[in-house]
């Protein structure tokens, strides 16, 4: 009988945080990203929390309800307090609020009716006495005035965290592309020289590079023999994708008349950063110049097969003496 009363009771608790509904009891915190909703009926023994959604109790909750980027809005009973960071609070008249009720940086709208602050209801309309307060103690919520500035000091600090990240990403392109650009002075001059040459063909031959290159990695995944490749082939187009972007940047810094390839590799990845560190636009500029520079590396990769397998000329006829 035991296993039979255990595996509903798991699947009840499942469905409640999966759909935001089960029945009473079912789980202890009922979390969730985007829209909850607690239904007439439903007990929730914990705290209910929506992050990046809005929040409806129609129902029990036993601890505090929560809403993240969203708004609460309460017909039930809550027997912690409410709070809302970056929304409103919305107090139905059939709502009783055994906590607080804060927003931060919305507002609480109270209808008439609800009942708010620890379990002391507003008396009724018949005049009757009001009920006592219950006997049993009600904890403090986790969540206190500051909590609202704590996010926002949360979030300027990993904002702050991604821009380092993205900085020291920048400068270590520019870095590397310069370095590239004075260890293989030849290989980057003649991929610039051949980006200069024929745009087009380059750009196109890159983007087909981007559609083959997964086929061929499936196709050598369920093959044993080209496991080995396909743990290679990352180190290969990322070393290609270095020639490449770096032979856009001395591009760059060609046209603009930089003395000396070193200068030239250095000024263009400059260029090439800035660009790059655009919101929303540099994630597709950074694409388009890889894509770039990785079709002139298969062009050149091309053209020196080609000139392998091209026959050797033929020796001069020798001259006729008169």
């Amino acid at each position: 009988m035991r296993r039979r009363h255990t595996r509903p009771a798991a699947l009840a608790a499942l469905l409640l945080v999966l759909a935001g509904a089960a029945p009473a009891g079912a789980a202890e915190v009922l979390l969730r990203v985007g829209n909850l909703d607690v239904p007439a009926g439903t007990v929730v023994h914990g705290d209910a929390i929506a992050v990046g959604g809005s929040l409806g109790v129609e129902g029990t909750v036993e601890g505090n309800a929560v809403a993240v980027g969203g708004t609460v809005d309460v017909r039930g009973q809550v027997l912690g307090s409410v709070r809302a960071i970056g929304g409103n609070v919305i107090l139905r008249s059939t709502a009783v609020i055994d906590g607080t009720a804060t927003a931060w940086p919305g507002r609480v709208q109270i209808e008439p009716g609800a009942s708010v602050a620890r379990g002391r209801p507003s008396p009724p309309a018949s005049g009757a006495p009001p009920a006592p307060a219950p006997s049993f103690p009600v904890p403090e919520p986790p969540f206190q005035w500051w909590w609202g500035p704590g996010m926002l000091a949360v979030s300027a600090a990993f904002h702050l965290l991604y821009w380092l990240i993205v900085l020291l990403a920048l400068l270590s392109f520019v870095g590397l592309a310069w370095l590239t650009a004075v260890l293989f002075p030849g290989a980057t001059g003649e991929l610039a020289a051949l980006l200069e040459r024929t745009p087009g063909a380059a750009l196109g031959l890159g983007v087909l590079a981007w559609v083959i290159l997964w086929p061929v990695v499936v196709v050598l995944a369920v093959s044993v023999v080209g496991l080995v490749l396909v743990v290679l082939i990352p180190a290969i187009v990322l070393v290609m994708l270095q020639f490449g972007l770096t032979a856009v940047a001395l591009l760059i810094g060609r046209r603009m008349r930089q003395p000396g390839l070193g200068r030239e590799a250095l000024v263009g990845s400059i260029m090439l950063a800035i660009a790059f560190a655009i919101p929303q636009l540099g994630a597709l500029l950074a694409f388009a110049a890889a894509t770039w520079g990785w079709g002139a590396v298969l062009l050149a990769l091309a053209d020196r097969v080609r000139m392998r397998r091209a026959p050797p000329p033929s020796p001069p006829a020798p001259a006729q003496s008169a």
